[in-house]
């Protein structure tokens, strides 16, 4: 039979001093670190003697903290339901169905972690009748508020983006902010890969292994597979323009201001294909050899990847695929 206050043998600590206390919670298990168990215990202590009523009081407070996380991922759902409205036919469009989509998988997940938080508050509660100490109901208090504080956080988070899609969706001129915003992003990578690729050329052209010519295959492989993402980088760009072209209203004119933005992915595609060209010419047998295959199967990884392109999972690929530290 557990005791009234939720603890038994060793670890009964209700009434006990907070020194007595984590002396008696540290004894118990030696692998808990006294500064840890003052401050878990600084939260059920009253006049310097750990209590019930605080045992009840972080209950509570935990149970409020948690309802706060709960309200705002209603709300962030609310939002989302009513951006779903206002896309209206629109929401067929793959720059909007993504965004979308993106914003349902947040909202689900957010409502999952609401829904297991409230499960171990709801476990915690019963902590009289519970056999576990009070140091761990307390400890658990402890996990559940600061993973509810964080949902809080995530949900709010949510709103603004999902608020941020709304004006994204209702005015022309964000949309197009926004597309030279992706060129000009693009632009930057490639003027990365770029250096990556002088750095191979100037690295191939070195004949002593204290140059390092000898160690450069990883760096030309690590540079073929980030201009093959860039090729995909493209493509994405250039769905995103032709969703926009498709989402501009008629008092946008015919270039509908995104001529611009079309005439720079023309460029930059070019200049994917010409660094491209130029690592297939700096390429030694050697090289070729040792990572040819494993190019190949990377392609082929990213022709499975089509707009509007998921880039965490892309980058992922691309982090499992390279080899080393190539930043």
């Amino acid at each position: 039979m557990a005791q009234q206050d939720g603890t038994t043998g060793s670890e009964r600590i209700v009434g006990l001093s907070k020194p007595a206390a984590v002396e008696r919670v540290v004894d118990a298990d030696e692998s808990r670190d006294p500064d840890t168990v003052r401050a878990v215990l600084d939260h059920v202590t009253e006049d310097g003697i750990v209590t019930a009523d605080g045992v009840d009081s972080a209950v509570t407070d935990t149970s409020m903290i948690l309802s706060t996380a709960e309200t705002r991922v209603e709300l962030a759902s609310i939002d989302l339901d009513d951006a779903g409205e206002a896309a209206g036919d629109d929401a067929a469009v793959g720059a909007v169905r993504s965004r979308l989509d993106v914003f349902e998988s947040k909202v689900a997940n957010a409502a999952e972690r609401a829904e297991s938080l409230g499960e171990k508050l709801q476990g915690l509660s019963g902590w009289r009748d519970d056999p576990r100490s009070v140091y761990d109901t307390v400890l658990g208090l402890r996990e559940v508020a600061s993973e509810a504080q964080a949902l809080t956080t995530h949900a709010d988070n949510v709103q603004l983006d999902i608020e941020e899609f709304e004006r994204w969706l209702s005015t022309h001129d964000v949309r197009v902010r926004g597309l030279d915003g992706d060129v000009a992003a693009l632009e930057q990578s490639l003027d990365g890969l770029a250096d990556r690729v002088a750095f191979v050329a100037d690295a191939k052209d070195a004949d002593t292994p204290e140059a390092g010519g000898d160690d450069r295959a990883t760096e030309w492989y690590n540079a073929a597979l980030r201009a093959r993402v860039s090729d995909l980088l493209v493509e994405d760009v250039r769905a995103e323009l032709a969703d926009l072209r498709e989402l501009a209203p008629e008092s946008a004119g015919e270039d509908n201001g995104l001529g611009d933005a079309a005439v720079d992915l023309d460029e930059l595609d070019a200049r994917v294909e010409r660094l491209r060209g130029r690592l297939d010419a700096l390429a030694r047998p050697s090289w070729t050899d040792e990572y040819e295959a494993r190019i190949e199967s990377f392609e082929a990884t990213l022709a499975a990847f089509g707009p509007p392109v998921s880039w965490g999972a892309v980058q992922a690929e691309l982090d499992d695929a390279r080899v080393g530290d190539d930043g």
